[in-house]
């Protein structure tokens, strides 16, 4: 997970330079004894993106590899969010890779969801896994969404990056919003997104078994959202 990171990271360089954001240092990272627990966060932003967020979690026992990021664009772009989300257990391996749509309508869809058809038909040989319920509306036909077998983790690494690289595309090629009233529908689905991931997403609930609810709860709110 950490060449994945470094990957991930000197792709993005490749189109944005980066400005790293400060972490209240007891955020940024967590270690338990005898290396039971190693976990780091991390925050950018960078021209046309107002936050990039990367965690890192290694659990000794039980086996536990994760990586999750997200890039999100500033609200003056309609730019859907790039979420990513590899969780490596002894056996599986948990893949949530995703542009997040602001909107349903399909004139979005076909200009920031389509370009995803062929990454996604490459990778498409692996099985769907059930999503959770608050997760559906953000689901489209190219999200992918599945816990295939641990030997499969450099494909789907692949996979994330060659997401990403879609995902970086559109958004350097990006114009500003003009319309006011556009602007704001675009401020209120963000805002829609943050609160849903702050309040449903059971991932916290994990977190919080690990270092306690009330860090779990300002890393999801200062860091990831």
């Amino acid at each position: 997970m950490d060449e994945l990171l470094s990957k991930t990271l000197k792709k993005i360089e490749e189109k944005f330079q980066l400005e790293p954001v400060a972490i209240p240092e007891d955020l940024r990272e967590t270690r338990f004894p005898l290396s039971l627990l190693k976990l780091q966060c991390y925050n950018w932003k960078a021209e046309k993106i107002r936050k990039i967020y990367f965690m890192r979690v290694k659990v000794r026992v039980p086996t536990l590899d994760v990586l999750g990021m997200a890039i999100y664009p500033e609200t003056d772009f309609d730019v859907p969010i790039f979420t990513c989300d590899l969780s490596c257990t002894k056996k599986k391996v948990f893949t949530h890779i995703n542009f997040i749509p602001l909107f349903s309508d399909e004139s979005y869809h076909k200009k920031y969801i389509e370009p995803l058809k062929p990454v996604f038909e490459k990778y498409n040989h692996f099985p769907p896994h059930k999503m959770r319920e608050w997760m559906l509306k953000y689901h489209s036909p190219y999200t992918f969404y599945s816990m295939p077998e641990k030997s499969s983790l450099e494909e789907l690494k692949c996979c994330a990056l060659d997401y990403l690289s879609v995902y970086l595309d559109i958004i350097s090629q990006a114009k500003p919003i003009e319309d006011k009233q556009y602007l704001e529908k675009v401020k209120e689905a963000h805002k829609a997104y943050e609160n849903d991931l702050l309040t449903k997403d059971a991932s916290q609930k994990m977190l919080a078994r690990i270092i306690g609810k009330e860090k779990a709860r300002r890393i999801f709110q200062e860091v990831i959202a």
